[in-house]
């Protein structure tokens, strides 16, 4: 999930291999019996804890792509479904906390974001989703 807001975008530390330490967008694997977008939003609220109701986020959402290229992802063929929440700008960033198999979960300045400091293509959906 890509959650912006005043500039702003939610990123969490990884806990575990592979990548731990690095930024990365919060996401992980879709249940047996829900569909993509139930999984992005549990497994965003799972990592960051985002103090935005589900409403809210159901109805912020602005953008998906497909990221599918077969060589992505060290741990072999990995489909992401990036979904863009575009908060209000008039409001304070949401609380977050790290949690699950998140070590942190942060708001980070847009303009801060390094390509070195990002998991696997996590920089390149970003570039690819947000005007950077």
């Amino acid at each position: 999930s890509i959650v912006i807001q005043s500039g702003h975008i939610l990123l969490v530390k990884r806990g575990a291999m592979p990548g731990k330490g690095l930024w990365a967008l919060p996401g992980g694997f879709v249940n047996r019996y829900e569909n993509a977008f139930d999984a992005a939003l549990r497994e965003l609220r799972e990592e960051t804890k985002i103090a935005v109701p589900e409403a809210v986020l159901r109805g912020s959402k602005t953008m998906f792509r497909l990221f599918e290229d077969p060589y992505r992802s060290e741990r072999g063929r990995t489909l992401t479904n990036a979904y863009v929440f575009e908060l209000r700008p008039d409001k304070k960033l949401p609380k977050i906390k790290g949690s699950d198999d998140a070590a942190k979960a942060a708001w980070v300045p847009i303009s801060n974001l390094t390509r070195e400091a990002m998991f696997e293509d996590h920089y390149d959906i970003i570039e690819t989703m947000v005007n950077l």
